[in-house]
């Protein structure tokens, strides 16, 4: 079963991030539709640096070449999706948040993308055995899912993820999705926490402590979302 629609949301905002130092709290940002090879090659890159990390004895010249590598993969990935030559995706769609920087515009205020996620509608997710039962008599159109929700650890609690999720849950309604669903692993207490006491997510289903053994990693809750 092939996704129907994938879409990729961004967040972006004026200025310039570099660790270790802290963003303004209240810096102003937009969620909008990645729409360009910029958008999708940020997106890549803050997701590289979001779900990596490196053991300290791992010299910076070896983390570095290793992200990059992930960076261009995934690149390749978005690009794939949203060109439909990824056969598992017939359409892509993207959001991207401030935190990897863009090509300069016109105006002479800098961005970056700080945040991203996909919306990808259909009844499951490629190679996902995890999968939503609501609505019952769905159709690929009625069900989505987030994945690579990340935001930049420059602007991590200050509301990015929740308001990028808002901001796809309310696409997701335009494009007739009624439940949304997202996976978290049991112990991922910080993601737990905005799905489901920001986001209004609750627990549909859980793996087995064996089944997630045999896969070698954390056992993972589906939660889920009523949109309409």
């Amino acid at each position: 079963m092939t996704v129907k629609r994938c879409s990729h949301y961004v967040e972006v905002g004026p200025g310039k991030v570099s660790a270790p130092i802290r963003c303004q709290a209240f810096a102003p940002v937009q969620i909008r539709r990645a729409t360009d090879t910029a958008d999708f090659r940020a997106a890549a890159f803050l997701r590289a640096a979001s779900f990596y990390s490196y053991s300290p004895d791992r010299s910076q010249y070896a983390a570095r070449i290793h992200q990059r590598m992930k960076g261009d993969a995934e690149w390749a990935a978005i690009e794939a999706k949203v060109s439909g030559t990824d056969n598992n995706y017939k359409v892509m769609h993207g959001y991207l948040e401030p935190s990897t920087r863009l090509p300069a515009q016109d105006s002479a205020t800098s961005q970056q993308v700080v945040g991203t996620l996909d919306l990808n509608q259909g009844l499951k997710l490629p190679s996902e055995e995890l999968i939503g039962h609501l609505p019952r008599q769905s159709s690929r159109l009625q069900r989505a899912y987030l994945s690579n929700v990340c935001s930049a650890k420059a602007f991590q609690r200050q509301g990015v993820a929740a308001k990028m999720i808002q901001v796809a849950a309310e696409d997701a309604i335009k494009q007739g999705v009624e439940r949304l669903y997202v996976h978290v692993a049991h112990d991922n207490h910080t993601a737990m926490h905005l799905y489901c006491k920001r986001c209004g997510f609750h627990q549909e289903q859980s793996e087995s402590e064996g089944y997630a053994r045999a896969l070698s990693r954390p056992r993972r809750y589906l939660l889920c979302q009523r949109l309409v």
